[in-house]
Protein backbone atom coordinates (compact mmCIF):
# COMPACT_ATOMS: atom_id res chain seq x y z
CA UNK A 1 0.00 0.00 0.00
CA UNK A 2 0.81 3.79 -0.51
CA UNK A 3 0.14 6.63 0.76
CA UNK A 4 0.28 10.16 0.19
CA UNK A 5 -1.37 13.69 0.99
CA UNK A 6 -2.61 16.11 -1.41
CA UNK A 7 -3.47 20.14 -0.78
CA UNK A 8 -5.75 20.78 2.43
CA UNK A 9 -4.24 17.40 4.32
CA UNK A 10 -6.83 14.85 2.18
CA UNK A 11 -5.11 11.70 2.58
CA UNK A 12 -5.03 9.27 -0.24
CA UNK A 13 -4.46 5.42 -0.73
CA UNK A 14 -3.38 3.46 -3.45
CA UNK A 15 -1.82 0.09 -4.59
CA UNK A 16 1.89 -0.88 -5.13
CA UNK A 17 3.06 -2.87 -7.90
CA UNK A 18 6.41 -3.56 -7.16
CA UNK A 19 9.60 -2.16 -5.98
CA UNK A 20 13.21 -2.27 -6.62
CA UNK A 21 15.87 -1.63 -4.06
CA UNK A 22 18.18 0.93 -5.51
CA UNK A 23 21.06 0.43 -3.36
CA UNK A 24 22.68 -1.30 -0.55
CA UNK A 25 20.93 -0.02 2.64
CA UNK A 26 17.40 0.29 1.43
CA UNK A 27 17.20 4.05 1.78
CA UNK A 28 16.20 4.52 -2.22
CA UNK A 29 13.98 2.38 -3.81
CA UNK A 30 11.81 2.25 -7.19
CA UNK A 31 7.85 1.67 -6.60
CA UNK A 32 5.50 0.70 -9.25
CA UNK A 33 2.34 2.64 -9.21
CA UNK A 34 -0.80 3.05 -11.34
CA UNK A 35 -0.61 5.48 -13.63
CA UNK A 36 -3.88 5.68 -14.11
CA UNK A 37 -4.11 7.22 -10.15
CA UNK A 38 -4.66 10.78 -10.74
CA UNK A 39 -5.04 11.73 -7.40
CA UNK A 40 -1.88 10.07 -6.53
CA UNK A 41 0.46 11.07 -9.48
CA UNK A 42 -0.87 14.65 -8.77
CA UNK A 43 0.18 14.22 -4.64
CA UNK A 44 3.32 12.82 -5.46
CA UNK A 45 4.08 15.46 -8.12
CA UNK A 46 3.09 18.46 -5.31
CA UNK A 47 6.06 17.43 -3.26
CA UNK A 48 3.78 15.18 -0.60
CA UNK A 49 6.17 12.60 1.38
CA UNK A 50 4.87 8.86 0.74
CA UNK A 51 4.28 5.55 3.37
CA UNK A 52 4.77 2.54 1.68
CA UNK A 53 3.65 -0.32 3.71
CA UNK A 54 4.67 -3.83 3.17
CA UNK A 55 3.50 -7.16 4.54
CA UNK A 56 3.94 -11.28 4.01
CA UNK A 57 1.11 -12.95 3.64
CA UNK A 58 1.89 -15.98 5.04
CA UNK A 59 3.53 -14.46 8.26
CA UNK A 60 1.70 -10.96 8.47
CA UNK A 61 5.19 -9.46 8.89
CA UNK A 62 5.15 -5.46 8.01
CA UNK A 63 7.17 -2.87 7.46
CA UNK A 64 5.69 0.85 6.88
CA UNK A 65 8.77 2.83 5.34
CA UNK A 66 7.98 6.99 4.82
CA UNK A 67 10.61 9.12 2.47
CA UNK A 68 10.38 11.98 -0.25
CA UNK A 69 10.01 11.83 -4.13
CA UNK A 70 13.07 12.16 -6.32
CA UNK A 71 11.39 11.40 -9.68
CA UNK A 72 8.59 10.16 -11.43
CA UNK A 73 8.89 8.11 -14.99
CA UNK A 74 7.40 6.13 -17.20
CA UNK A 75 7.87 2.20 -16.14
CA UNK A 76 9.97 0.46 -19.02
CA UNK A 77 10.01 -3.55 -20.15
CA UNK A 78 12.04 -4.30 -16.85
CA UNK A 79 9.40 -2.59 -14.69
CA UNK A 80 6.47 -4.24 -16.01
CA UNK A 81 8.15 -8.13 -15.68
CA UNK A 82 8.79 -6.59 -11.95
CA UNK A 83 4.92 -6.18 -11.81
CA UNK A 84 3.75 -9.45 -13.11
CA UNK A 85 6.18 -10.79 -11.23
CA UNK A 86 4.99 -9.42 -8.00
CA UNK A 87 1.51 -10.11 -9.00
CA UNK A 88 2.20 -14.07 -9.09
CA UNK A 89 3.73 -14.27 -6.12
CA UNK A 90 1.75 -12.02 -4.46
CA UNK A 91 -1.90 -13.26 -5.18
CA UNK A 92 -0.65 -16.57 -5.11
CA UNK A 93 0.03 -15.93 -1.55
CA UNK A 94 -3.19 -14.82 -0.66
CA UNK A 95 -4.91 -17.61 -2.72
CA UNK A 96 -2.73 -20.14 -0.88
CA UNK A 97 -3.31 -18.59 2.61
CA UNK A 98 -7.07 -17.22 1.91
CA UNK A 99 -8.33 -19.77 -0.62
CA UNK A 100 -9.13 -16.52 -2.40
CA UNK A 101 -8.75 -17.34 -6.39
CA UNK A 102 -6.05 -15.51 -8.08
CA UNK A 103 -8.43 -14.84 -11.43
CA UNK A 104 -10.79 -12.78 -9.08
CA UNK A 105 -7.88 -9.95 -8.54
CA UNK A 106 -7.45 -9.26 -12.65
CA UNK A 107 -9.81 -6.67 -12.51
CA UNK A 108 -7.20 -5.09 -10.50
CA UNK A 109 -3.90 -5.02 -12.56
CA UNK A 110 -3.25 -1.66 -13.50
CA UNK A 111 -3.33 -1.26 -17.43
CA UNK A 112 -0.24 1.30 -17.12
CA UNK A 113 2.57 1.94 -15.07
CA UNK A 114 4.32 4.58 -13.39
CA UNK A 115 7.79 4.55 -11.84
CA UNK A 116 8.37 6.39 -8.39
CA UNK A 117 12.12 7.03 -7.36
CA UNK A 118 12.03 7.44 -3.27
CA UNK A 119 14.70 8.15 -0.69
CA UNK A 120 13.63 6.61 2.48
CA UNK A 121 14.17 8.46 5.84
CA UNK A 122 11.73 6.59 8.55
CA UNK A 123 10.87 2.96 9.28
CA UNK A 124 8.09 1.61 11.52
CA UNK A 125 7.42 -1.98 12.47
CA UNK A 126 3.92 -2.58 11.73
CA UNK A 127 3.64 -6.42 12.26
CA UNK A 128 0.52 -6.99 14.15
CA UNK A 129 1.46 -7.10 18.27
CA UNK A 130 2.70 -5.28 20.74
CA UNK A 131 5.37 -4.02 18.86
CA UNK A 132 3.23 -2.48 15.74
CA UNK A 133 4.24 1.38 15.08
CA UNK A 134 7.53 0.82 16.51
CA UNK A 135 10.65 2.67 15.18
CA UNK A 136 12.79 0.63 13.34
CA UNK A 137 15.59 2.92 13.16
CA UNK A 138 19.02 2.58 14.97
CA UNK A 139 19.16 6.27 17.42
CA UNK A 140 23.16 5.88 17.45
CA UNK A 141 23.62 5.18 13.76
CA UNK A 142 21.76 8.82 12.55
CA UNK A 143 18.39 9.41 10.36
CA UNK A 144 17.25 7.32 8.02
CA UNK A 145 19.47 4.59 9.75
CA UNK A 146 17.98 1.02 10.10
CA UNK A 147 18.51 -1.58 12.92
CA UNK A 148 18.64 -5.29 12.09
CA UNK A 149 18.52 -4.62 8.03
Amino acid sequence: MVATVGHGGRPHASRGWGVTVLDGDGARIRLLLDADDAALEANLRGGSRLAVNGTDVRTLDSVQTKGRVVSLEEADAVDRHRMRRHCDLFWGAVEEVDGFPREMTAHLIPRRLLACVAELDEWYDQTPGPNAGQSLADPDAGPGSLSGR
